[in-house]
């Protein structure tokens, strides 16, 4: 590589570098790494990133690194790449948190304003699978997370109480504007 370069830099040729712009946000060329938008930029150089900030995580989507268990990080790794698309569909109130912590397609969506795009059957599909893998990702975490406290000697109330924690930590991180399933059964929106 270093012989091209050079052999460039000999036969007076240049490389122009486009200029770089660091933002907190995704590039198109990333948004259509996952899915999200349908046109590269032009003559664009695209750099991967992997969001560094933890703002906005919960315990449960903390850094992979921090787990032992290699199956755990992955469902992690996994929990903090499909982050930014969960936030968007419920900035749109497509879908929201339940009792279980768990994520559901909000049945209120379809009289929304933001519903529009998702009646194209590929974007719906897209939601059904982000939210088949999210779900995935919690029930292993928590499962795993029982196990390894039962082994530990908690005893059922303890495993109870530990259970209903990790639970509430989803259902309590609904922020304004988005929408939750009540332990009745009906969707709100937080207000």
């Amino acid at each position: 590589m270093r012989l091209i370069v050079f052999f460039f830099l000999l036969m007076g040729c240049s490389f122009k570098v486009p200029p770089i712009t660091i933002t907190n946000a995704q590039t198109a060329a990333e948004k259509q790494m996952v899915g999200e938008d349908r046109e590269l930029e032009k003559e664009g150089w695209m750099i991967g990133s992997i969001q560094s900030s933890t703002n906005g995580q919960n315990n449960q989507e903390r850094l992979a690194k921090e787990d032992t268990d290699p199956e755990i990080r992955a469902h992690r790794i996994r929990l903090n790449y499909l982050s930014p698309e969960i936030k968007k569909y419920k900035a749109h109130g497509i879908l929201g948190e339940t009792p279980l912590g768990l994520v559901k397609l909000n049945p209120l969506a379809s009289s929304l304003p933001t519903y529009v795009p998702y009646e194209i059957p590929a974007n719906r599909k897209r939601v059904e699978d982000v939210i088949l893998f999210l779900n995935e990702s919690r029930k292993f975490i928590l499962d795993k997370e029982l196990a390894f406290q039962k082994k530990k000697g908690k005893k059922e109330d303890e495993l109870t109480k530990i259970k209903q924690s990790l639970i509430d930590e989803y259902y309590k991180s609904v922020s304004i504007g988005e929408y939750y399933e009540t332990t009745s059964g009906r969707w709100e929106k937080y207000q």
